[in-house]
């Protein structure tokens, strides 16, 4: 007998308590659940408001022990606490930033928030992420700089601090820390919006129009500018497919409950053309699929799936494998490597990817220090070595 692992039924979950049906829907989510189990991984997820929230409202919590909605309960405090303290300051960096002159737009997080889940402790901030202009990245440097933030630099890059500072070049962004009290606050700064690498320039994401359609938030009393949802809409379907490879309950819930939200509204013709690319089309399309599958046809605006991925760009068996990415309670470095050369929509482009994968020197900063010099010839075979050692690593920690 078919038994689904965690993260399909925490999904099922999501998705029969959402249906607005009374019964049906919602009694079989919540019929055979190890709920001790359900509730860890949704604590992983840092979702602990909103699932909260979702039993409170649904009066599903009248089924689910008491001693287990207790738990969920504190940790939902939890989030709220430690949310409120990112608002505030988010609030402070977004008006010491326009004081120091740099104009900026809020990716993510509290842009959308209350918008998607009616409040802002629904689930953890982890970091605030602000897109400004790459000529403001000095000013914005300086800005957090002073203010007591740090550059933080990976634990497991190889080099040293300047080829750090040649990657975030690379990148297009970079990533400050700052101790408050018992608590942390990051701050990831992004002039530009790329691809995950190896896919960097390849569907030329800073030519997308981000800056022209845009609307403005209000967070801890400061008004914010965030983007248009439609572009909104793009950006957590490309950042699901690219940064997290279809991986991540958190990530994969939000664009689920974005849709349910604006589904109906967006104007799915401008997502289309913005989309620009067959490449870009599929990852959206996939995306708009999975939340199909898992959450039913008649969410707002998944049916829209079938527009944007079509047979053709799609292998035999590779959406399962997406499917089964999603499935995951963590990133797969095999499977991330995986997803890269099938991002593109053709055999053409998935070659090229390949090619890049072997051939591309610039793309050697990301894995060793910038005196090193690899031969041509050995290129290949150095980067499938690092590669290797990184597959090995992972399965080791």
């Amino acid at each position: 007998m078919y038994e689904p692992n965690l993260n399909e039924k925490i999904l099922s979950i999501v998705s029969g308590l959402n249906s607005g049906g009374p019964s049906l829907g919602k009694t079989s989510a919540l019929r055979n659940v190890d709920w001790r189990a359900i509730i860890t991984a949704i604590q992983k997820t840092g979702m602990s408001g909103y699932f909260s929230a979702l039993f409170f409202q649904t009066k599903a919590d009248s089924e689910i022990p008491v001693k287990v909605v207790d738990t969920l309960r504190m940790a939902a405090r939890r989030v709220a606490a430690h949310n409120v303290f990112y608002e505030s300051r988010c609030a402070g960096i977004l008006q010491g930033l326009s004081a120091a002159g740099v104009e900026n737009i809020i990716l993510k997080g509290l842009s959308y928030m209350e918008d998607i889940y009616g409040d802002t402790s629904s689930r953890t901030m982890s970091d605030i992420d602000l897109l400004i202009h790459p000529d403001d990245r000095i000013k914005a440097l300086e800005y957090l700089l002073a203010e007591g933030y740090t550059n933080y630099v990976i634990p497991s890059f190889q080099g040293g601090q300047d080829d750090f500072t040649n990657l975030t070049d690379l990148i297009g962004e970079a990533h400050f820390m700052k101790k408050s009290g018992a608590l942390t606050i990051n701050i990831d700064l992004h002039w530009r919006l790329r691809a995950h690498y190896p896919m960097n320039n390849y569907l030329a994401l800073d030519g997308f129009p981000w800056w022209e359609n845009t609307g403005t938030v209000l967070i801890g009393g400061v008004t914010a500018r965030r983007l248009s949802p439609e572009m909104q809409f793009i950006h957590l379907a490309l950042h699901f497919a690219l940064h997290h490879q279809y991986t991540g309950l958190r990530w994969f819930i939000e664009l689920a409950l974005f849709l349910k939200r604006y589904g109906n509204d967006l104007d799915w013709e401008f997502i289309y053309k913005t989309a620009a690319s067959p490449d870009g089309r599929k990852l959206q399309g996939v995306c708009l699929r999975l939340v199909a599958d898992y959450m039913g046809d008649s969410w707002p605006g998944a049916a829209n799936w079938r527009r944007f991925l079509h047979d053709s760009t799609m292998l035999p068996g590779e959406y399962r494998f997406y499917k089964s990415c999603l499935m995951r309670e963590e990133r797969s470095r095999l499977a991330s490597y995986i997803c890269m050369p099938l991002c593109p929509a053709t055999l053409a482009g998935r070659l090229r990817m390949i090619s890049h994968f072997l051939f591309d020197s610039q793309g050697v900063i990301l894995w060793r220090e910038s005196g090193v010099r690899i031969p041509k010839w050995l290129q290949p075979v150095y980067n499938i070595y690092i590669i290797g050692s990184q597959l090995l690593r992972g399965r080791r920690a």
